[in-house]
């Protein structure tokens, strides 16, 4: 009886370290925009004239996937390989093993944004009064029809309205104190997209979570580029929470739940793809199972490089 903590505690070592050989992976790589998929001719709000302006805060959601295969034979673009069309006007699932964003639709507290800020593009509330306003010249209103144009109004109205007390719990903000140190480190800035000087690219890391594995499985995905109007085509105007505060009555917006069983259905023109190609759309290998691929760690780089006309 006396070595029965002892064996307990020699059980529970051997309990920290005990590999499940679970079928899925945690994917990570790196996806990469050309600098076309984030640039814009707009009215410089300033002189009148049209100018060319090339800004990260363009860049869409982009949603990624891993697939059996990619072709570009059943679409006028890149599309992973898709089931049978079992009636109807529907076309056949892609049937992804697993997938995610870099970015998502995040409701930044007025109407006038819903379903068109994501996560990872804009710093602060400053940032997003000046690229709606100055930028796009489509200035942020509130619920009263005025102008927001003071950074302060703005979070204590998200302040008011979420029942929020920080800036960090506000998913649509990247640079917040989130170790509540009184500073804001760079660690601690969630911008996803930096732009690469060497190769002119816009470059974010990705996480596919609990992914299953399938030997040559192909990574697949595209940015859902706005439209003039600054609106997303994989964004349901009718979903998410209800606003019904006072006189509104509105919804916040979220993403639309099939966006990787059927891509078709959201991608348009102007929007970014990734290519059939290995160097495009990659392949995890054909490592004999999910144990083999993590051992091999390799990796993974997502071109979105292919422009949907």
């Amino acid at each position: 009886m006396r070595l029965t903590p002892l064996i307990g505690l020699m059980l529970l070592a051997q309990g920290c370290t005990f590999d499940e050989h679970l079928p899925e992976v945690d994917l990570h790589g790196t996806v990469i925009l050309p600098a076309a998929a984030a640039t814009r001719t707009v009215i410089n709000s300033t002189t009148g004239e049209l100018e060319e302006v090339t800004d990260a805060r363009f860049i869409g959601p982009v949603y990624l996937g891993a697939f059996a295969s990619v072709n570009s034979n059943d679409f006028p673009f890149p599309h992973p390989e898709i089931g049978p069309v079992i009636g109807g006007d529907q076309d056949g699932n892609t049937y992804p093993y697993g997938g995610g964003t870099v970015g998502r639709f995040d409701f930044a507290c007025f109407e006038d944004l819903a379903c068109r800020v994501s996560t990872g593009r804009f710093n602060d509330f400053e940032d997003i009064i000046d690229f709606f306003g100055n930028v796009l010249n489509d200035p942020v209103v509130d619920e009263y029809g005025n102008i927001v144009d003071s950074p302060d109004y703005f979070r204590s109205y998200c302040y008011e309205l979420l029942d929020y007390t920080a800036d960090y719990e506000m998913a649509f903000i990247s640079n917040a104190d989130r170790d509540h140190d009184g500073n804001i480190t760079e660690v601690e800035n969630t911008l996803h997209f930096e732009l690469n000087e060497t190769t002119g690219n816009f470059e974010a890391e990705f996480d596919l979570w609990q992914t299953t594995f399938y030997p040559n499985m192909k990574i697949w995905g595209w940015m859902d580029a706005p439209s003039e109007q600054f609106t997303f085509s994989t964004c349901d105007p009718d979903r998410g929470q209800r606003n019904t505060r006072y006189s509104n009555d509105y919804y916040y917006g979220a993403n639309y739940t099939d966006l990787l069983n059927y891509p078709n259905k959201y991608i348009f023109e102007n929007d970014y793809v990734a290519g059939a190609d290995n160097d495009s759309s990659p392949s995890v290998g054909d490592h004999a199972d999910a144990d083999a691929y993590r051992a091999a760690n390799p990796e993974i780089i997502v071109n979105l490089n292919t422009r949907v006309e």
